[in-house]
């Protein structure tokens, strides 16, 4: 009995298993029927176990971002780069053109520059009676105080010589502000080195970089010429006064200073034309005639500009004294007119007695 038993569950276990695998079976049949199918369509070349359809995914988060932000700077520096341009060349074409000249509208010619100058020479010329006073204080008390001053056929064409300049000070410096603007125009038309090359319609961000950079310093140049065209204007409006100071030895230095810092400012610009002509001229020569050359204007022209920013910093104090010349000789013609009428008058008595 028990036997039969155990014979009677083998059986069962048998029956399920073999139906439980029986759907196995099946699929693995299809499949493989699915496989012979798609050989014998494609000509009995099966494709590789593992190889499923193409997937087409986004592209580098990376990269986009990388090329996104390239785009904005480049866009957001050309922006500025074009306001500097057409500020710079806006300069460039006009009257106030201070680059290569010193325009007179600016200086001698502007109204408010005259007024003013007007008012300080009237008060020179007041201060021509205290001049002349303390002249004749130093004669009286040179003895006593043990120095040296000037004598009376020295102070009296020092005073003639010194009211004549103090009167006419603006005519002496619009001649020579005209004087350095004939030098200026005798070398040439000139320009900011480089200029054509910072258009700034470059998609590159590095010539972009490059055009900003140079327009800076294009930008700082012209700061520079229009600082100095107020320092001249400074200086003709104080020239009456710095002339005044020339008669007395006590105040002589003030003048040298005053003649000294106008001269060296107004002959400074032809030096800065001399320096970007010729370093434009250079640059168009010595550029390479193959490849892409604007990268290497921009940094050339960056470099010319700088210079020139540099030169007058590099003649302060070279260029002395402009007036020294015409005073020596204005002075030492006066002395011996005086000297002459002098000697006459002293021998006419020495006949009559």
């Amino acid at each position: 009995m028990r036997s039969l038993l155990l014979r009677l569950l083998m059986m069962s276990a048998a029956a399920g298993f073999s139906m439980a695998m029986s759907p196995i079976a099946h699929a693995q049949v299809t499949s493989a029927g699915a496989s012979a199918q798609t050989a014998n369509a494609s000509g009995g070349n099966a494709p590789p176990a593992g190889e499923g359809p193409s997937v087409e995914f986004l592209p580098d988060p990376r990269q986009w971002a990388a090329d996104v932000f390239n785009q904005v700077m480049v866009t957001l520096l050309q922006g500025i780069a074009t306001a500097l341009h057409n500020a710079i060349a806006a300069v460039l074409a006009s009257s106030l053109n201070v680059i290569s000249q010193t325009p007179a509208v600016a200086t001698y010619s502007s109204p408010i520059v005259r007024q003013v100058w007007g008012v300080v020479r009237t008060i020179a010329n007041a201060g021509l009676v205290l001049a002349a006073a303390w002249g004749g204080f130093n004669l009286m008390a040179r003895e006593h105080l043990g120095t040296e001053y000037h004598e009376m056929l020295v102070l009296l064409p020092r005073l003639a010589l010194g009211a004549a300049l103090v009167n006419t000070s603006l005519a002496w410096g619009q001649l020579v502000i005209d004087v350095n603007n004939a030098l200026c125009r005798a070398v040439g038309d000139v320009t900011l080195p480089a200029w054509q090359a910072a258009d700034g319609t470059s998609q590159l961000l590095a010539n972009v970089i490059a055009v900003l950079i140079y327009l800076v310093a294009g930008l700082l140049l012209i700061i520079q010429q229009l600082m100095r065209v107020a320092l001249l204007d400074v200086l003709l409006v104080a020239a009456p006064v710095a002339l005044l100071c020339w008669i007395l030895p006590q105040t002589q230095s003030w003048a040298k200073q005053w003649s000294s810092l106008f001269f060296g400012t107004v002959f400074t610009q032809f030096v800065q034309v001399i320096a970007l002509k010729l370093g434009g001229s250079l640059m168009t020569d010595l550029a390479p005639v193959a490849g892409d050359t604007a990268l290497l204007e921009l940094f050339l022209g960056v470099a010319l500009v700088a210079l020139t920013l540099k030169l007058p910093g590099l003649m302060r104090g070279h260029l002395g004294d402009g007036l020294g010349f015409v005073r020596y000789f204005a002075f030492r013609q006066m002395a011996r007119g005086l000297e002459h009428r002098s000697a006459g008058a002293g021998a006419a008595k020495g006949a009559s007695a």
